[in-house]
C-alpha cells in the first residue's frame, strides 16, 4: 500500500511560474501559492542555493560500494533499457541524498552528485525522504530554472528490518503538465519494491563485527577502548572517563573518514585533550565499517571529568549540528532570529542556551495576554524568548512590530511551530524574519544522536544507585522509533522509566511503551507482507498507538489487526 506526497501546485502550472517569478524578485505573492511550496523555496533561500546554478557535471565521481548500492544495481539496470534513451532519467540515492548510481538524460536535468535541499532546493527525492512516501515535484515547484520543465518522482527504499529510509528511487521526465501521478511513478515503486526484496540477502552485519571488535579490544580491564562507525558507539569505562565530547566527535570524524577512503587514519584530537589514541580499523569482507581507538592518557595528571550536557542539546549528528552552529553565527549580530520546528525539537532550550542565563525575559504567546504583559515587565536592552509565534493574535503581532520598529537592537529569539496556515499578519512577520530563520530537525532525522541523549536526559541516579542502562535490543527500537513528540517524548519516556521501574539491570525492550517496542519481524517476510506491516506499524504511530482507530483507519476489523501483529512478530 503507497501513498503519495501531494503535488499541490500541479494543476496551477503557469500561475505558479509567475509566484516564483514573483519569490525570486523579492515581490509580493499572488493569493493561493500552496503554503508546502512556498517553505519549499523559503528553504532554498535559506541555505543560499542560486535558483541560477547551472548544470552540474553529467558523470559525478563514482561512490563507493554499499549494500543499498549492491541490491539496487541489478534492478535498475534491467529497468532503464526500458524507459528510453534522452527521455527520463533513473537515479538511485543514499539516505544522504547522495546520488550512489544514474543512468539516461532529458531536457534540463542530468545526473547530479546530490540531491539534498541544502545542494539544489526543492525536488522529490528529498520530499520523498523526508515523507517516507512516494513524492512529485513538478516544474515551477523546483527552486532551480534548469528544472523548471522537469517532472520527477520519487519513492524511498526501506530496510526489510527496522523500516528506516535508506535511500531513494527517481524518476525524472519533461514536464508532466497537470497530469498526476507522474507516468513513471508504477515503475519507480515497482524499483524500490524490487531492491527491498532484494537487500535481506546481501545486507551484513557490520553492527556485530564492531560489536566483537570492541569486545576483544577490551578484553583488558581497565583499558580506555572506544569503537564507532559514524552511528554507533560503544566506550568503555575508562574511555569515559577520558574521553572528553570533543574527543569522542573527532573520533567520530576519523571513522567516518575511514569509511570512505578505507585507507589507514590517525585520529587528530584537539589541543588539551589530555590523551592519545591508536586507531585500528574494523572491516567486514575488506570494506572498511568502523574504528577501534585505544586512549591513553599524556601525562600522569588525572583524566578530566567528561561535562554532562544540557539536556535538550545534546547531540552531534550533522543536522542537529549545523542547525546549531547556524543559529549561533545569525544570533551575534542584533536582528531577531526565528527558531523553526516540529513542537519537542528543543528550540526554547537552544533559545535559553543561544541568549545565556542573565536577564532573560521568556513570553509564551499560547498564554491569553502573555506578549502585552511580558513587554510591560521586559527591561529594554534584555534579550527576549518569544515562544509558539503560531498562536499570536493580530493585535499581538501589530505589538511585536511595533517592538522591533522601536528598539531595532533587540535581541530576540522566536520559535514557531508549523502547523495551521498563518493569517496574513503572522505570514507577514514569518516573511519578515525568513531570511534568519534556523529549522530544527525532528528527532527522527537524527536518530544517532538518541545514545546521546539517554545519558543526558536521565535523572541524576541517588547515591549508591547505577546510573540507567540499555541492553542493544531496547536502543535498536529506540531507534527505530519515529518520536512524533521528537525531544521530548523520548524524555517522558526516559523520566518514566527511571521513576518507576522495579527491577534492575540494563532496560529491556520488554520495558518501553507498546508503541515504541515494536520491533522488526523475527520470520522473513514477503514483499507484500512487508509492506503491509510497514503500513499498520505507521497508522498506529499516526493513532498515538490506538489499535481501534487505527483499525478503523486501515478499512479492517479490530480482530484483524491484532492478528496480522501477532503474526508479524513471531
Amino acid at each position: 500500500m503507497t501513498t503519495t506526497e501531494p503535488s499541490p501546485a500541479v494543476h496551477a502550472l503557469p500561475p505558479l511560474r509567475v509566484a516564483r517569478e514573483r519569490f525570486l524578485a523579492g515581490r509580493p505573492l499572488p493569493d493561493g501559492v500552496p503554503e508546502e511550496v512556498l517553505a519549499a523555496w523559503r528553504r532554498a533561500r535559506f541555505f543560499g542555493v542560486p535558483h541560477d546554478l547551472k548544470e552540474p557535471p553529467a558523470d559525478p565521481p563514482r561512490p563507493a560500494e554499499s549494500a543499498l548500492l549492491g541490491a539496487a544495481r541489478p534492478v535498475l539496470e534491467r529497468i532503464a533499457p526500458a524507459l528510453g534513451a534522452g527521455h527520463h532519467v533513473l537515479l538511485l540515492t543514499d539516505a544522504r541524498l547522495r546520488v550512489l548510481w544514474a543512468s539516461g538524460s532529458t531536457g534540463g536535468f542530468a545526473p547530479c552528485p546530490g540531491l539534498s535541499e541544502q545542494e539544489v532546493g526543492h525536488n522529490s527525492a528529498a520530499l520523498a525522504l523526508r515523507g517516507r512516501r512516494r513524492a512529485e515535484v513538478h516544474g515551477p515547484e523546483h527552486f532551480l530554472d534548469v528544472w523548471q520543465d522537469v517532472s520527477a518522482v520519487s519513492v524511498p527504499v526501506l530496510a526489510p528490518q527496522g523500516g528506516q529510509a535508506l535511500g531513494t528511487v527517481t524518476v525524472a521526465s519533461h514536464l508532466c503538465g497537470g497530469r498526476r501521478p507522474h507516468p513513471q511513478a508504477a515503475l519507480a515503486e515497482a524499483a524500490a519494491a524490487a531492491i527491498e526484496a532484494e537487500l535481506p540477502a546481501r545486507a551484513g552485519r557490520p553492527e556485530q563485527v564492531l560489536l566483537d571488535a570492541y569486545t576483544r579490544a577490551a578484553r583488558e580491564e581497565g583499558r580506555a577502548v572506544a569503537a564507532l562507525d559514524g552511528r554507533n558507539r560503544l566506550i568503555s569505562a575508562a574511555a569515559e572517563r577520558l574521553a572528553t565530547p570533543e574527543v569522542l566527535r573527532a573520533l567520530e570524524r576519523t571513522a567516518m573518514t575511514a569509511r570512505h577512503t578505507d585507507a589507514p587514519v590517525s585520529a587528530e584530537l584537539p589541543d588539551g585533550a589530555g590523551c592519545g589514541a591508536r586507531i585500528d580499523l574494523v572491516r567486514q569482507e575488506g570494506a572498511v565499517v568502523g574504528i577501534v581507538a585505544v586512549l591513553e592518557p599524556r601525562d600522569e595528571s588525572p583524566p578530566r571529568p567528561r561535562p554532562r550536557p544540557l539536556s535538550r542539546l545534546a547531540g552531534s549528528s550533522p543536522p542537529w549540528a549545523y542547525a546549531v552552529q547556524r543559529a549561533a553565527e545569525l544570533v551575534r549580530s542584533p536582528e531577531p532570529v526565528l527558531l523553526t520546528g516540529e513542537r519537542g525539537t528543543g528550540k526554547t532550550a537552544l533559545a535559553r542556551e543561544l541568549l545565556g542565563p542573565g536577564g532573560l525575559q521568556l513570553v509564551d504567546a499560547a498564554e491569553e495576554g502573555a506578549l502585552e504583559g511580558g513587554l510591560a515587565a521586559w527591561a529594554a536592552g534584555s534579550p527576549l524568548v518569544l515562544r509558539h509565534a503560531e498562536r499570536l493574535t493580530q493585535s499581538a503581532v501589530a505589538t511585536l512590530n511595533s517592538l522591533l520598529d522601536t528598539h531595532p537592537d533587540t535581541r530576540l529569539l522566536v520559535t514557531h511551530t508549523p502547523g495551521t496556515a498563518p493569517g496574513p499578519c503572522l505570514q507577514r512577520l514569518l516573511d519578515k524574519l525568513a531570511a534568519r530563520t534556523v529549522v530544527l530537525p525532528p528527532l527522527r532525522e537524527r536518530t544517532e544522536d538518541i545514545r546521546e541523549l539517554l545519558s543526558a536526559l536521565a535523572p541524576r541516579p541517588a547515591p549508591g544507585t547505577p546510573p540507567l542502562t540499555w541492553t542493544l535490543d531496547a536502543l535498536s527500537a529506540l531507534e527505530q522509533h519515529p518520536w512524533p513528540g521528537n525531544v521530548t517524548e523520548l524524555a517522558h519516556v526516559v523520566q518514566a522509566l527511571a521513576e518507576h521501574r522495579r527491577v534492575r539491570g540494563p532496560v529491556r525492550r520488554a520495558e518501553l511503551p507498546d508503541t515504541v517496542r515494536q520491533g522488526p519481524p523475527v520470520r522473513p517476510l514477503s514483499p507484500m507482507e512487508h509492506a503491509e506491516r510497514t503500513t499498520i506499524l505507521r497508522t498506529l504511530h499516526r493513532h498515538g498507538g490506538n489499535k481501534s482507530r487505527a483499525a478503523a483507519a486501515l478499512g479492517i476489523g479490530r480482530a484483524t489487526l491484532y492478528r496480522k501483529l501477532r503474526e508479524y512478530e513471531g
